[in-house]
C-alpha cells in the first residue's frame, strides 16, 4: 500500500513539546488512516469538540454526560475499497453503491455509524475525482465542504505524481489502512456522533465524526477546516468500541 505523508513544518526541538509529539503523530496517522494527505500543511493538536450547529465549538463530553450507546451489528459485512474494508448492511445501508457513490442509509444508529464511517474514507483524494467529488459535492455538508473538495484535487495530484493511476481519474495507489472500530456518542433522527478508531503501523487514532439527516439520508458534517484529521485524537483506551465487519 502507499500513502503520501503529510510534510511536516521545521520547527526548533523543545524540551516541552516532547509530551505533544506522540498526540501530533496521532493527528498524521489519523491522516492516513482516513486517506487523506495533508495538503503541505501538519496536523496539529485536535480542536475542542464540535456542537450541533455547524462550525461552533465546547468541549469534550464531561463525566456524568449519557455513555456511548451499543448498536446492533447483526447482519453487517465487509465491503472492499481500494485496500479498504468498509462496513455495511442490507437492512440499513449503503442501498446504493458501492462506486461512484455509497448512500442510501437507514435513518437509524445503524445507519449513522454505517454513513459516517463510509462517507469519511470516500472523501479521500487518493480514491480519484470520480469517487470523492462526488461524495463531498453530494454527501457532506457544512462550512468546511468546500476546503475539503478542494483540499481532496489537490490531494489526488499529489498522489498520482507518486503513483500513477492506472486510468485517467482512476485511484491513485491502494488505500493504506481500514476502519477498526466505532463508539456511537450520541443519536438523534436529526443528527448523530461517532467515534471511529483505526491503527497502522501499531499506533491507534480516533476520529471524531458527525452526520447530520438531510434530504433523506445522512450527511458528513465537514470541520471547518475541511480536514477530517483535525479531530484525531490518541486513544487512552478502546473501552466502549464495537467491532467493525472483519477486525
Amino acid at each position: 500500500m502507499t500513502m503520501l505523508l503529510p510534510p511536516a513544518r521545521r520547527r526548533r526541538a523543545r524540551p516541552a513539546l516532547i509530551a505533544g509529539a506522540a498526540l501530533a503523530a496521532v493527528a498524521v496517522l489519523a491522516a492516513v488512516l482516513f486517506y487523506r494527505p495533508s495538503s503541505g500543511q501538519a496536523p496539529g493538536l485536535p480542536p475542542p469538540r464540535p456542537t450541533s450547529k455547524e462550525g461552533d465549538r465546547v468541549p469534550a463530553r464531561t463525566p456524568g454526560s449519557p455513555a456511548a450507546r451499543t448498536v446492533s451489528t447483526a447482519g453487517w459485512f465487509a465491503v472492499g475499497l481500494d485496500g479498504a474494508v468498509l462496513p455495511a448492511s442490507r437492512q440499513a445501508g449503503p442501498r446504493q453503491g458501492p462506486w461512484p457513490l455509497a448512500a442510501g442509509y437507514a435513518d437509524t444508529p445503524q445507519g449513522a455509524v454505517l454513513a459516517a464511517v463510509g462517507i469519511a474514507v470516500r472523501t479521500s483524494g487518493q480514491l480519484g475525482p470520480a469517487i470523492f467529488a462526488a461524495t463531498i459535492s453530494r454527501q457532506v455538508t457544512g462550512p468546511g465542504a468546500t476546503a475539503m473538495l478542494a483540499a481532496a484535487r489537490q490531494d489526488y495530484a499529489q498522489a498520482s505524481a507518486q503513483h500513477p493511476p492506472a486510468l485517467p481519474g482512476g485511484p491513485a495507489g491502494e488505500l493504506s489502512a481500514s476502519p477498526r472500530a466505532f463508539r456511537l456518542v450520541s443519536f438523534t433522527a436529526d443528527a448523530a456522533t461517532v467515534d471511529v478508531v483505526s491503527a497502522a503501523g501499531g499506533q491507534a487514532a480516533v476520529i471524531w465524526l458527525q452526520v447530520r439527516w438531510l434530504g433523506g439520508d445522512w450527511r458528513l458534517l465537514a470541520p471547518v477546516s475541511g480536514n477530517l484529521a483535525d479531530a484525531a485524537i490518541r486513544p487512552a483506551s478502546l473501552a466502549g468500541f464495537q467491532a467493525l465487519p472483519g477486525r
